[in-house]
């Protein structure tokens, strides 16, 4: 009787969790492509311009998913506790070591993004605001 409300309470969890995962995910595109939209339709300037804004867009957008994948992998965690036979402690492993690297490219991709669109900016200052 115990054990059964553990699961289920543990496998709730689970489920908020992943779903506050899929919501920062979506919150994070959903915002990526109105601010894009939104640049589109105003966009008056310069190319290296728009490639700066679109660049921070994507920073934005990325940091939304390093985020996400770090709720996905605790959700995981959680759902360990579950089921702790082997296999699933394999699967899991599996899918927080695939996640971790996602996260790590994710993040070294907004590093150089951010770095590229800082090189612009200080070499874009000949009297072009923003």
């Amino acid at each position: 009787m115990l054990e059964d409300l553990t699961v289920r309470i543990v496998t709730t969890l689970f489920y908020l969790i992943s779903l506050l995962g899929v919501a920062v995910v979506t919150w994070g595109v959903a915002e990526a492509v109105i601010r894009f939209l939104t640049l589109l339709a105003g966009h008056r300037g310069a190319h290296a311009k728009l490639v700066r804004k679109t660049a921070r867009i994507r920073e934005r957008l990325g940091a939304h998913l390093l985020l996400a994948l770090d709720i996905f992998i605790g959700a995981d965690i959680i759902k360990s506790v579950i089921s702790p036979a082997w296999e699933h402690i394999a699967m899991l492993g599996a899918v927080v070591l695939i996640r971790v690297v996602l996260s790590y490219f994710l993040e070294r991709e907004m590093e150089r993004t951010h770095q590229s669109a800082q090189s612009g900016r200080l070499s874009d200052h000949n009297g072009e605001g923003e």
